[in-house]
């Protein structure tokens, strides 16, 4: 279903006036105050309040770092994605920063699914349509998003980097105290902690059971010993019980070194994690290999990403990882 067109005005900000009384009742003085434009988007899901929220700026190209970190902030958890770049009607490609509360990070993917949904909300991009791309450049490089008809709906897939296996982490028994459940809960698997990028690192936790993942609770102080040795604390646990049938996996993402305690989706994660099942052999595709992950259910946000991957000589190779989009609200916020 091709999203509605909204007509957007043509100015970086809109203004209105602040009346004499508010600003210090300056008799006679009318002050005007920017209005900048922000976008609420669910990400990986097909309904309101589930997924990954997500706060796009579609004109945040004059922003300060600064002044978007605080706006990040302001609207609290998740991510805020700024388009950086003037989009034109027919334009292919643009800048995009992306902040969380606590941090800038330069590589984002439910932002990049999210702020391509964006445009096509807004009418900036000539089709929205099956098969159409766009580019977005981030602090990590260029990445590719690609639309496909999912029903009556859309599926946002983005591409990931080649991954890059960067180490197992032995200390098993640091990350079941980091989760608050037993060793053996991960030791049942016989699979290893590993750190893979394909754009992010990600630290991939093997999970015996559902219960397991369902019972974990991030204790901070054990999660920074961790982040001690790895430089960083954040942890993706995966178990293959899942309570979707239609799901292959079932995950949840402790995130306190990038400001987010949990996350209910997690598109940077989906990418390691097929790399991971291609690389111990965990996943029965020959040459290609699509799954469902479900994610969020333990926050009262169910997600669902749908990935896919290319097998080339026993590794996974041009991964997407994608989902729906559902815009949530819109409004504009201050800038004195």
């Amino acid at each position: 279903m091709k999203p509605p067109v909204v007509t957007v005005s043509p100015n970086l900000y809109a203004t209105i006036p602040r009346s004499s009384a508010i600003a210090n009742r300056r008799a006679g003085v009318t002050e005007h105050v920017a209005q900048l434009e922000f976008l609420l988007i669910d990400v990986f899901t097909d309904h309101p309040f589930g997924g990954s929220r997500l706060t796009v700026f579609p004109r945040g190209g004059d922003l300060p770092p600064w002044l978007m970190h605080k706006l990040a902030q302001e609207m609290g958890p998740g991510e805020s994605a700024f388009i950086v770049s003037s989009v034109q009607t027919g334009q292919t490609r643009a800048g995009l920063r992306v902040f969380t509360p606590q941090v800038e990070i330069p590589f984002a993917g439910h932002s990049m699914l999210g702020a391509t949904f964006t445009l096509d909300v807004i009418g900036w991009r000539a089709t929205a349509a099956a098969g159409t791309s766009f580019l977005w450049e981030l602090e990590a490089g260029c990445y590719e998003v690609t639309m496909r008809a999912h029903g009556q709906n859309m599926i946002y897939s983005l591409r990931h980097d080649a991954p890059v296996f960067l180490g197992e982490y032995y200390h098993r028994g640091k990350v079941a105290r980091a989760l608050g459940i037993q060793e053996g809960e991960l030791a049942i698997t016989g699979l290893p902690c590993e750190v893979i990028s394909t754009g992010l690192p990600i630290h991939i936790v093997p999970v015996g059971s559902l219960a397991a993942v369902r019972r974990a609770d991030l204790r901070h102080r054990e999660a920074e010993a961790i982040a001690r040795d790895l430089g960083f604390g954040d942890l993706f646990l995966f178990t293959f019980e899942t309570e979707n049938p239609a799901a292959t996996v079932h995950c949840r993402m402790f995130a306190p070194n990038l400001g987010i305690p949990e996350d209910p989706a997690s598109g940077a994660a989906f990418g390691s994690l097929a790399a991971y099942l291609i690389k111990h052999r965990l996943a029965r595709a020959a040459n290609h290999l699509t799954f469902l992950g479900e994610q969020g259910l333990e926050m009262g946000r169910p997600s669902l990403s749908h990935v896919e991957t290319a097998i080339e000589k026993g590794r996974a190779v041009d991964i997407r990882v994608g989902g729906q989009c559902v815009l949530v609200g819109r409004g504009h916020i201050l800038l004195p």
